[in-house]
């Protein structure tokens, strides 16, 4: 598995751990839903700024994620 890949697992775990909708994250990050959806499913990487925004919504850090990918 890709570090990509890993990544976009535990987003995609925490965005669902969490309970939210992928249209409030992606409004958080202030990316469509459908670029949402590529950056989860790994075949568009996430920015730095993105994760940042995800991980402020979702009340955890950017380091959460890629701590877990790393």
């Amino acid at each position: 598995m890709s570090r990509r890949t890993e990544l976009a697992a535990i987003v995609t775990k925490t965005i669902e751990d969490q309970g939210a909708s992928l249209e409030s994250v992606a409004q958080a990050a202030d990316i469509t839903v459908p670029q949402l959806e590529e950056r989860l499913s790994g075949d568009v990487p996430f920015e730095v700024a993105e994760l940042a925004d995800v991980g402020g919504f979702l009340h955890v850090s950017a380091h959460h994620f890629l701590e877990g990918a790393a």
